[in-house]
């Protein structure tokens, strides 16, 4: 009985060492199969500007026969004077402070409108006062169960405008938050 069993069991260990499980093996090798025949292979190109005809390089008297386009104020990224464009525009922007407004523990989107609205005053007002180059702000629920309860905003400004005139700029916007927001409530009960 026990030499039955044995013999059972290594003949079934032999078994499962010989068959293979690895999928791969039965995969059929496709080596012959051109795939450049394949109608997703065509090339399509569209071009949607003119081609010049003539170059007008060559010719100077066939550039000032053709009309020049007028370039409106806003398409013009040219500058004349580069060196003073870079310290407008070059500027890293920091933060410069940052405050958490808690909005309540059941808030939610009509408050959070509000709220939006208070923000969105409150940036054209310190705008409007200090005139900081690279002013902008960062806004962020934080609330630990209601995300809307509690809303971190940041005060950002370039590196410049931050040793100038950021403390101010961040304190008038952090002020006119708060007070418009109180008073957009009060309106809207």
């Amino acid at each position: 009985m026990k030499i039955r069993f044995v013999f059972t069991l290594l003949l079934a260990v032999l078994i499962c060492a010989c068959s293979s499980t690895d999928y791969r093996s039965r995969k059929k090798v496709t080596q012959g199969i051109d795939y450049s025949r394949y109608p997703g292979n065509e090339i399509y190109y569209e071009f949607t500007s003119v081609l010049p005809q003539d170059p007008s390089l060559l010719s100077p008297e066939a550039a000032a026969e053709q009309p020049q386009e007028i370039v409106g104020e806003d398409e013009d990224f040219t500058s004349e004077n580069i060196a003073s464009t870079y310290g407008n525009y070059g500027d890293v922007v920091v933060n410069v402070a940052a405050h958490k407004f808690k909005l309540g523990p059941s808030a939610s989107r009509k408050e959070m409108s509000v709220f939006q609205r208070a923000l969105d005053k409150a940036y054209a007002v310190a705008l409007k006062k200090y005139k900081p180059v690279g002013f902008t702000y960062a806004m962020s629920s934080v609330g630990a169960v209601n995300p809307l309860s509690d809303i971190e905003v940041r005060c950002m400004l370039s590196e410049r405008s931050a040793n100038d005139v950021g403390q101010s700029t961040c304190n008038l916007f952090f002020k006119t938050i708060a007070s418009t927001y109180i008073d957009l409530v009060k309106e809207a009960q």
